[in-house]
């Protein structure tokens, strides 16, 4: 038995569960931005006469209020500078990620064109990113006394195989079940990837991949531009898969 084979059979005794999923937040503190302090320049004469108390008590009078105002100036211009700059990073990230509480609902039918008793296919359906590469598996659909045959899936057992030599975890156990019979079908993507962490906007790639003993093998695979706002995108149709389509609810 390949390695392969040996590692999707570990999928059906629930080894993923065994594995902890590497969970980080990067956190990161805006600069803010300070201006230097004005430079204050006061031109005070220390010398005075002995007959003229009043006179330098009057000077020493305006030196201070001159003071006051040109303390009270900087801060002013120092305080309208801090805030503009500090919010804007925060704001600007939370535009850029997939909408809090949304889901990309994913639609399509599976009919068996040969008609009487067919074997259920294996179904997996998962998210790629723009460089083909996986983000995540959204469902699986297999015998798990026959895991070996998950490498019929041929798309999706080498986009999970590079996942996983890359030191990264996939939770397939919490989404896969037990093969379906003819039908529609409806699942849904949370837009976060394997760590829980919502993605970034932008384009990604719908699959959605079906094989079965004795039966044909297809795969659906759609470009799909995720920019925050609702959507609906049609798929095409591959034999025995039709009728697939996504939906970005918001």
């Amino acid at each position: 038995m390949s390695s392969a084979h040996s590692r999707f059979e570990a999928v059906s005794r629930r080894s993923f569960v065994k594995r902890s999923l590497a969970l980080g937040a990067l956190v990161v503190t805006p600069g803010l931005a300070c201006s230097k302090s004005d430079k204050q320049a006061f031109s005070a004469s220390d010398t005075t006469d002995a007959g003229a108390t009043s006179t330098a008590a009057m000077a020493s009078t305006t030196a201070t209020s001159a003071a006051t105002s040109a303390t009270t100036s900087a801060t002013s211009a120092a305080s309208s500078a801090v805030p503009s700059t500090a919010a804007t990073p925060a704001t600007a990230g939370a535009s850029d990620a997939f909408p809090n509480g949304g889901q990309l609902v994913i639609n399509f039918t599976y009919s068996a064109a040969d008609g009487g008793q067919v074997h259920s296919p294996y179904i997996a359906v998962w998210i790629e990113d723009e460089a083909g590469e996986m983000v995540k598996t959204v469902s699986l659909w297999y015998k798990s006394r026959e895991s070996k045959y998950l490498n019929e899936l041929t798309r999706w057992a080498t986009v999970e195989s590079a996942f996983e030599s890359a030191g990264k975890t996939d939770p397939v156990d919490t989404v896969s079940g037990a093969t379906r019979v003819a039908g529609a079908y409806t699942v849904a993507w949370d837009g976060t990837d394997a760590d829980g962490a919502a993605v970034a906007l932008g384009n990604y790639f719908v699959c959605i991949e079906a094989a079965r003993e004795h039966g044909p093998y297809e795969l659906i695979r759609g470009a799909v531009a995720i920019d925050g706002t609702a959507s609906t995108t049609p798929l095409d149709d591959n034999g025995e898969l039709s009728a697939a389509s996504v939906e970005l609810v918001v």
